[in-house]
């Protein structure tokens, strides 16, 4: 399963983001002085479990480098204990590894709890996007055109295009499956999609 290079660079900018930044977000929430002592309390405990986080997510990043089954429980764990962004990067890296060891299954499942707990609009774009892959390839076809239309940011439209006129492909729709690419070509996409686009229309049954 191809997986574009423009996804690739998001998640590695949000995974540096947090990495880099991670100590500063905690020190920023922390130094917040409110007027109750119960809510500085609050404060101060969720600054400690977000460092805590902060620090888990880095070594196990590192580690699922390696691949190792080892690597990829202690990844899962920590996914499934973490209610936060580095829970999310971590399902998503999971999810990507699947793909590369042919689980498209554990894929999916990785990406939607992913879903269930990210915040930011980018990430739940890009979750999206891969689910929908996932899912034309589990052969889930009505669940990725429900995935497609959570993608709200126009720029993933040449992408969400080439995806949706592969789910009418696969359904059988020819004419959509052509809307589709064309619509794909005619948005604000790379140049390498639209090229990609316009081979798949002539690779179309007339």
């Amino acid at each position: 399963m191809e997986v574009y290079t423009t996804e690739n660079e998001q998640v590695d900018a949000i995974k540096r983001f947090f990495v880099n930044n991670g100590k500063a977000l905690v020190i920023g929430l922390a130094v917040g002085v409110g007027a109750i002592i119960g809510w500085n309390y609050w404060q101060s405990h969720q600054a400690n479990r977000l460092q805590e986080s902060a620090q888990a997510f880095e070594q196990i990043s590192s580690q699922l480098q390696t691949g190792s089954k080892k690597a990829l429980a202690a990844g899962e764990q920590f996914a499934n204990k973490t209610n936060n962004i580095y829970g999310v990067l971590t399902n998503i890296e999971l999810a990507k590894i699947a793909v590369e060891k042919s689980d498209i299954a554990g894929a999916e499942k990785a990406l939607l709890k992913a879903l269930a707990v990210a915040k930011l609009d980018d990430l739940k774009d890009l979750i999206n996007v891969r689910l929908a892959r996932v899912q034309l390839t589990l052969n889930k076809t009505d669940q990725a055109l429900i995935s497609l239309t959570q993608v709200q940011d126009k720029g993933w439209s040449t992408i969400v295009e080439d995806i949706h006129g592969d789910i009418l492909l696969k359904k059988g729709d020819v004419a959509g499956a052509r809307a589709a690419y064309s619509k794909g070509i005619e948005s604000s996409g790379a140049e390498m999609m639209k090229t990609i686009l316009k081979i798949k229309i002539n690779s179309l049954p007339n």
